[in-house]
Formats: C-alpha cells, structure tokens, sequence
C-alpha cells in the first residue's frame, strides 16, 4: 500500500477549497493510496502526472514507485491549477 503525502503548496491549496468539497477530496485522497489507478494520466507539461477530478475540482499528484509514495502536487479549480 502507498502512502499519501501532500506538498506544502497543496496543503495551503486546501485552505482555500470551499468546505463543501472537502469531504469528497479527503475520500478521494483516502482512496488514492488504496487503488493507485483511481485518477487519468496527464499529457503535454503535465506528462507524468495523475489527476483525480470532483467537478470543479482537480486533484494533481505524481506516484514515486520507487518509495511508495504518492506526492500530492496541487488541488484546486480547474482554472488555478493549469495556468
């Protein structure tokens, strides 16, 4: 089983998400180290990484193998997250 752990930038994202997503992101990041496939490959600049999306919300994580960690990168809206 991985582990999931979240960069300091994602931690101050989470602040800012508004509360009625909350839930579903935790469960979300729950689910993450559980069923490593939950989320889509990501293409272009963002090539090797996963994302998970709760409309409007979009969860950005890349998986270290190597360790068994799942690094969450950035959560936020859709508009945030790729400029």
């Amino acid at each position: 089983m991985y582990q999931v752990r979240l960069l300091n930038q994602s931690k101050k994202d989470l602040k800012r998400i508004d509360k009625r997503f909350l839930t579903k992101i935790y469960y979300s990041i729950g689910e993450l180290s559980k069923n490593l496939f939950l989320g889509e490959k990501m293409l272009g600049k963002y090539q090797g990484f996963c994302r998970i999306k709760i409309p409007p919300i979009r969860i950005v994580y890349k998986i270290d193998h190597i360790n068994k960690i799942i690094w969450v990168h950035a959560i936020g809206q859709r508009q945030a997250i790729y400029n």
